[in-house]
């Protein structure tokens, strides 16, 4: 789960800019422009972060539920926002961050586009759909042995009784030591 968030993290960058709408740079992945998993995989190879002990924070910015009261969006941006999370990197997904830790990379169910990893910036584009609904998130951010940083606008439609929502969120990372410490 926590090399999961930390993929997450690292390839769920958004483009959101002020006085834009979460969701407003969402859009659906042309056939034509789809990567397989190899070029994926290839581009995700790229990012290189030292194993240990990381602390990583992830924000919702900002949520637009239409369909919901705002009492209930400020409790899923409450919910969704971790203060401060620690998790252990190892050597192994350090040096292959494409493998488990690449959220989705198995779901059949996604297609992904623009994916770059280069000179310390990685973006891209991920399309899922799941039980009658689609996902789709457009990524960017930066990325160094012992930091990262990115934003994502992400768009889900097709929830129970048709909901949507949209928001852009921000993650953020830093290596704090060579030496895991579990929990207790």
């Amino acid at each position: 789960m926590r090399a999961t968030m930390l993929m997450l993290a690292l390839l769920t960058a958004g483009l959101a800019a002020c006085n834009e709408k979460p969701g407003d740079k969402v859009g659906n992945i042309a056939a034509t422009d789809a990567m397989s998993k190899a070029e994926v995989k290839a581009q995700v190879d790229k990012v290189q972060l030292k194993p240990g002990q990381w602390e990583g924070r992830f924000t919702v910015q900002d949520i637009d539920m239409p369909q919901a009261s705002a009492g209930m969006k400020d409790q899923m941006k409450s919910m969704m926002s971790q203060t401060s999370l620690k998790y252990c990197v190892t050597p192994e997904q350090a040096a292959n961050p494409s493998g488990e830790m690449f959220a989705g990379q198995e779901n059949k169910n996604c297609t992904y586009g623009g994916f770059e990893a280069k000179g310390g910036a990685v973006k891209g584009q991920v399309s899922c759909k799941s039980q009658g609904g689609t996902m789709n998130a457009v990524m960017s951010g930066t990325y160094a042995p012992e930091h990262y940083a990115m934003d994502m606008d992400m768009k889900m439609a097709g929830g129970p009784n048709g909901m949507t929502m949209a928001m852009t969120a921000r993650s953020e990372g830093t290596w704090i030591g060579s030496e895991c410490v579990t929990d207790k």
